[in-house]
């Protein structure tokens, strides 16, 4: 979609920082008994094949006879795909699809070939295929990952936190006692609702630097903030380049 491949080759372009190394992070998410990820066979075989045909009729025209990136388009499959996707919940891809394809006339299509056109994506980037297929109200809450399980958020990604806004010696600002950083798909500050519920979760043991901190936050010092913007992992410590800096609540700590 080359509207949207404009936009955020720019925002890449900006933050590409002498390709900064992605350091370990302990921020894997736990795992449990009923949580259902990709590699959890959640569509059929013959529901990908449907996929496909929708695919080449519908998107193709844009996105190549491939997803894997053979044409300007943003790929589907591989790495790219790993990059944008991975840690984050399959029904925010599925939401983006319906959203956004066929580029020339968005939402066009009925609800099913939505769904068969990701169960094609899926299929394509190798994840399996089980014995039920897919269905709209089953996307929320699969979770996409890789074949090791939940890892860290990659970098560049667009995400949230949550911590102490505190000035560094440095004269810069970071958020301590932060939570784990999290996928986010909105760069604005969550609304009223939404920060209520962010107040009542509790802290972690992070530290990231904010970058492009302006208007000056001082006013915020000390307080619980959420921020949100696109991470730059580097072993010398993450930083957030900042698309929204809000305040959850005048104090920080219990």
């Amino acid at each position: 979609m080359p509207r949207e491949r404009d936009i955020l080759r720019a925002t890449l372009a900006a933050l590409t920082v002498a390709a900064l190394a992605a350091a370990p992070d302990a921020s894997a998410q736990e795992t449990s008994d009923d949580r259902v990820t990709v590699w959890d066979g959640i569509y059929t075989a013959a529901q990908a094949e449907r996929g496909r045909a929708v695919y080449e009729s519908s998107c193709a025209a844009c996105h190549g006879p491939d997803l894997d990136g053979t044409s300007e388009a943003r790929p589907l499959a591989g790495e790219r795909f790993m990059q944008d996707w991975s840690e984050d919940n399959l029904d925010n891809l599925f939401g983006r699809i319906q959203r956004l394809m066929p580029y020339d006339d968005p939402g066009s299509l009925d609800e099913g070939e939505y769904v068969d056109s990701l169960a094609y994506i899926l299929q394509f980037n190798g994840f399996p295929a089980g014995d039920s297929e897919l269905a709209a109200d089953r996307i929320a809450g699969i979770r996409v990952e890789g074949k090791d399980g939940p890892g860290p958020v990659p970098s560049f990604a667009l995400v949230q936190v949550v911590g102490c806004l505190t000035a560094a010696e440095s004269g810069d600002w970071t958020l301590t006692s932060s939570t784990r950083a999290v996928r986010a798909r909105d760069p604005a500050a969550s609304s009223p609702d939404e920060l209520a519920v962010l107040d009542a979760q509790p802290l972690g043991d992070r530290t990231f630097e904010l970058m492009s901190a302006y208007p000056d936050p001082a006013q915020h010092a000390g307080h619980k903030m959420e921020a949100k913007g696109f991470l730059i992992r580097n072993p010398a410590g993450d930083r957030i380049n900042l698309s929204s800096l809000e305040m959850v609540a005048e104090r920080c700590g219990p």
